[in-house]
C-alpha cells in the first residue's frame, strides 16, 4: 500500500470572463435576447456561471436581479434571457467559477430595449390647396417624431392607414424640400419643415384631387412608424 497521495492545488480563477448581448448590439427590439459568454480557459470541464441583472425574473428561476439571488448553473457559451419590461437601458452581468469554485471577476454588457415604433406628429399645412401656378404652387407643414430616428420619407399614399412600404415618396426635382432624409440620427422632437410644390406632387401621384400626404420615420432600431 502506498504511503502518499497526489493532490492538485488550484487557486486560479477563470480568466478573462466576457459577456455580450446580441453580439454587442446597441439596441434590442424584443425582451428575449441571446447572451454570448466566454472565458479564455481552454478546459471548462465542471465550470459554472451565474447570470443576473435587468431581467424578467419569472422567465428563468435561476436568473435574478442580483448576484446574491441568482443560482449557479452549468457553464454554456450561449444563454437566452428575458430583459425586464419597459423600454430603456438594461445591463446583464455574469461571473464564472471553475470545478473547485474559484470565481472569476464580473463581466457585463448593456443594451437599450426599444420595442415601441416612432410616432409622427404633423402640423396643419399653411395652405390646403395648390396648383402649378407661381404664387399658388407651394404648401408647407412641419412634423416631429417622439423618439430619435435615422430616416424619414414624405409619401403620397392611398389612405391614412397606409404602411411605409406603399405609396410614392415626393421628389424634390421641382422645388420641394425635406421630403426625405437619412442623416443617421435626428434627435427626438426635432421639427422638420416640409415644402411640397404642385409639380412634384403631380409627379408622385396621378391626376387632380385630394391627396393623402403621410410622413414615415424609421427609428434607430429599424422600425418604421405606422
Amino acid at each position: 500500500m502506498p504511503n502518499f497521495v497526489y493532490l492538485t492545488l488550484d487557486t486560479t480563477s477563470p480568466a478573462n470572463p466576457s459577456l455580450s448581448i446580441l453580439g454587442g448590439a446597441t439596441f434590442a427590439t424584443a425582451q428575449l435576447v441571446d447572451l454570448t459568454i466566454g472565458t479564455t480557459d481552454s478546459d471548462k470541464s465542471g465550470y459554472q456561471m451565474k447570470v443576473w441583472g435587468d431581467v424578467d425574473t419569472a422567465y428563468d428561476t435561476n436568473i435574478k436581479a442580483t448576484d446574491a439571488l441568482s443560482t449557479w448553473i452549468t457553464f454554456n457559451n450561449s444563454k437566452q434571457v428575458k430583459l425586464s419590461a419597459g423600454d430603456g437601458s438594461k445591463t446583464v452581468y455574469v461571473k464564472i467559477r471553475d470545478d473547485v469554485y474559484n470565481e472569476s471577476s464580473i463581466a457585463s454588457d448593456g443594451i437599450t430595449l426599444d420595442t415601441s415604433i416612432p410616432t409622427v406628429t404633423v402640423t396643419n399645412p399653411d395652405v390646403n390647396k395648390i396648383s402649378k401656378m407661381a404664387g399658388k404652387n407651394e404648401s408647407s407643414f412641419t412634423f416631429t417624431v417622439d423618439k430619435q430616428f435615422g430616416e424619414y420619407k414624405v409619401k403620397v399614399v392611398s389612405s391614412t392607414g397606409a404602411a411605409e412600404s406603399t405609396g410614392a415618396t415626393i421628389g424634390t426635382a421641382n422645388g420641394s424640400t425635406n421630403t426625405s432624409g437619412n442623416v443617421g440620427s435626428y434627435p427626438a422632437g426635432t421639427p422638420i419643415t416640409v415644402k411640397i410644390t404642385g409639380v412634384d406632387l403631380e409627379t408622385a401621384s396621378s391626376g387632380d384631387g385630394q391627396k393623402v400626404i403621410k410622413v414615415f420615420a424609421k427609428d434607430m432600431t429599424g422600425k418604421w412608424s405606422s
